[in-house]
């Protein structure tokens, strides 16, 4: 029987805990270290070490770590891992800027340490089934895709966190994934409850494969939701990621029918038969499933749909660029009505 992969979490956030759950008991992992300077040790240490910081590390014999501090720390702590030569998973986003991702992608290239980050919504089963769907053709050709992230403000706010870089990178990822390279287009942030913190925002993204798409975020919402809705040549599908569904309507919405009498209970009617699969989506935990994968991606090489450091990297740059828009926007308000806002930089990312 193989040995177990020896890991520690660093961090005990509301993220920290539920890895913590996850690795306790997914098969081939062995939890050696915790390390949290700002909580007790948790009841499910069992006899693993409890640290108050990573410099404490040291003394721990282990082969990779899970990282859920706060994204402000990433970066720093990130380094000090890769430095250690241990393989990292790294909460998303990988860093707070692109210059620090790209810092943390280069440190790990030259020390040939394994980097995946958590874009966890890449294994959630109605996304991967979206894929499959996509590629089996059933949408015919993708022309947009609409993505809905929003909910409550945050319990606690970290400063230099902003909707667009705890949310919206979530979907910006996940349509990276299923189209390639994307190109900002356009961005409106807004500050509705704290100053100087975007908390709601519209993201406009255009894919080198073809389709547009948008990307609505918010912390104000009361209420959670978690969508995609893809519209192709032969139908519209909506994906709900809290629940794990995944419909297709196509048939009779593709086409300009008249119900057959003028009463409005025979418009209904019209729509109420319009054709629709409920596709069978086979529920899984996604931090499970990527859990899972990280470990095949230690032993075995193995990343699958794992988010590798460039791709992470994708996602902040996009989100960073988004919110300059939104800056240079506002600092042209500022000055002389005929000053242009600079254009975007014209590449797919």
């Amino acid at each position: 029987m193989a040995a177990k992969t020896k890991i520690v979490l660093v961090g005990m956030g509301r993220m920290g805990r539920n890895h913590l759950r996850v690795l306790s008991d997914t098969p081939g992992f062995e939890l050696v270290g915790i390390v949290e300077a700002n909580a007790k040790a948790p009841a499910e240490l069992g006899q693993a070490a409890f640290l108050k910081s990573v410099s404490e590390l040291s003394r721990v014999d282990f082969d990779a770590a899970v990282i859920a501090t706060p994204t402000a720390t990433h970066h720093e702590v990130a380094l000090q891992l890769i430095e250690m030569g241990k393989h990292l998973l790294v909460e998303k986003p990988i860093a707070s800027t692109y210059a620090q991702g790209r810092e943390v992608l280069a440190a790990a290239q030259q020390k040939g340490v394994k980097l995946a980050v958590g874009h966890v919504e890449r294994f959630n089963p109605a996304v991967r089934k979206l894929r499959e769907i996509i590629k089996e053709g059933f949408l015919g050709t993708p022309i947009h895709f609409s993505f809905t992230r929003v909910g409550g403000y945050p319990e606690t706010l970290i400063t230099g966190n902003n909707v667009i870089l705890d949310l919206a990178v979530h979907d910006i990822d996940v349509l990276r994934s299923i189209v390639g390279p994307l190109k900002l287009e356009h961005s409106m942030c807004h500050v509705t409850w704290r100053d100087g913190v975007f908390d709601t925002a519209e993201i406009f993204l255009g894919a080198s494969t073809g389709p547009s798409a948008t990307v609505h975020v918010n912390w104000i919402t009361p209420t959670k939701i978690r969508s995609i809705r893809v519209t192709g040549t032969r139908g519209v599908c909506f994906v709900d990621y809290i629940l794990q569904t995944c419909e297709l309507f196509g048939g009779s919405l593709l086409k300009a029918v008249e119900p057959s009498s003028s009463s409005y209970d025979a418009l209904q009617e019209l729509y109420r038969t319009t054709d629709r699969i409920q596709f069978g989506v086979q529920k899984e935990e996604p931090l499970r499933a990527q859990a899972k994968q990280f470990h095949r991606f230690l032993n075995e090489g193995e990343a699958g749909e794992l988010c590798t450091g460039s791709d992470a990297l994708a996602a902040v740059l996009l989100a960073e660029r988004a919110v300059q828009v939104e800056r240079q926007r506002a600092r042209a308000k500022s000055i002389p009505p005929r000053a242009e806002i600079p254009a975007i930089e014209d590449e797919w990312i």
